[in-house]
């Protein structure tokens, strides 16, 4: 639910006001049946439930229109950072939903954020290290068990590979965020130099 309200807020306040079936629009665009599990009707719904909740107002119209509310952009920012903050190994979809709406934040904020990501990630890590070597040795489980481990170890390290990266590319003054001018956009070949690549500490 959170992926879908973030999504929904995000879209809210870019686009607003507008109207239900403009955001179902633009949000199939973005392919989010696929990453994001969102179903076509959810939107609707979904956005009955944050008119409901006060997140956004409806403007009187044919159709009617929505616009975010204080309280909406409040936990809009609130879902963004967590998003962006908190790792779900093997569900992507919340740090997916997070990076649409990434550049409404200063980039010092994105970079903090990264970090305490980094961290998470790195607990995550030694923990899920831990649990193999425990089936491994223990042997109160099927052997097999151990797989579920290792392939949510090579989530989590992918993970962290991608939060180097994206780093550098910040600490590189790539995108535009918050209070900025644009900066370097994405090579034409799609191919970052590797200067850019893995310059930043795992944590740092």
């Amino acid at each position: 639910m959170s992926t879908t309200r973030l999504l929904l807020l995000g879209a809210v306040r870019v686009f607003q006001p507008v109207h239900g079936y403009l955001l179902r629009r633009e949000l199939l665009s973005w392919q989010v049946e696929d990453w994001a599990h969102v179903k076509p009707g959810s939107i609707y719904s979904g956005l009955r439930t944050l008119a409901s909740h006060g997140l956004v107002d409806e403007v009187p119209g044919d159709p009617v229109s929505y616009r975010l509310t204080p309280d909406g952009e409040v936990e809009f920012r609130r879902l963004l950072d967590l998003a962006l903050r908190e790792p779900a190994p093997g569900d992507p979809s919340r740090l997916l939903a997070g990076l649409c709406f990434v550049t409404v934040l200063p980039r010092a904020e994105v970079r903090e954020a990264l970090r305490a990501r980094a961290l998470h990630l790195e607990a995550a890590a030694s923990g899920t290290a831990a649990r193999v070597r425990s089936v491994v040795t223990d042997r109160l489980a099927p052997a097999t068990t151990a797989e579920l481990f290792q392939v949510t170890g090579h989530w989590i390290e992918g993970e962290r590979a991608w939060v180097r990266e994206v780093c550098g590319r910040l600490d590189a003054g790539h995108y535009r965020f918050a209070g900025e001018e644009p900066g370097p956009d994405l090579p034409v070949d799609g191919v970052w130099p590797p200067a850019v690549l893995g310059d930043a500490p795992e944590t740092g």
